[in-house]
């Protein structure tokens, strides 16, 4: 027991406990800092977009919509269609934009968090209205007024905290 002697065993030995206890009392909640349902209040609506972000590629554009959703639901909720989608006007449904190496965002049960969600658009989706339908609940993220995409300096991106004009 000759290495108990050393100065280094012992404070390596206290390092470890002190971490060991820290991770087993961290509060599970505050990964990724989703509210608890019960921590929310009851007048916030479920959906909530807080930012739209546009960057145009050429005669194309990706869409970010950072919103704030609340799961009611006792499991985990993946965001992804058929139960999200975006929507024009005319009721088409516009394409996710994917990443392979990224996984689709997850709201855990009894939860509120935000999330970024992305969809590749074309010329023709930003000539009306865009409407972002989770399980039924919608939001405006553009509203009926055309965008003109040739405005926007290619690879730039522009953002706007309410729906897109």
């Amino acid at each position: 027991m000759s290495f108990l002697k050393r100065f280094e065993v012992w404070v390596l030995i206290v390092l470890s406990l002190s971490a060991a206890i820290w991770v087993f009392t961290m509060d599970s909640a505050q990964d990724g800092n989703p509210e608890t349902i019960t921590e929310t209040a009851s007048t916030e609506p479920s959906l909530k977009i807080l930012r739209c972000t546009l960057e145009r590629d050429y005669g194309n554009a990706r869409l970010d919509i950072e919103l704030r959703y609340r799961n009611a639901t006792p499991r985990a909720f993946t965001l992804q269609p058929p139960d999200v989608r975006l929507l024009t006007a005319e009721g088409q449904e516009v394409p996710l934009f994917v990443l392979p190496v990224e996984k689709p965002p997850q709201i855990a049960a009894q939860t509120a968090q935000d999330v970024r969600l992305r969809y590749w658009l074309d010329k023709e989706h930003l000539q009306s209205a865009l409407t972002l339908d989770i399980r039924g609940q919608k939001a405006a993220v553009k509203a009926a007024t055309a965008f003109d995409l040739e405005a926007l300096e290619n690879g730039k991106a522009k953002s706007w905290t309410g729906p897109i004009q």
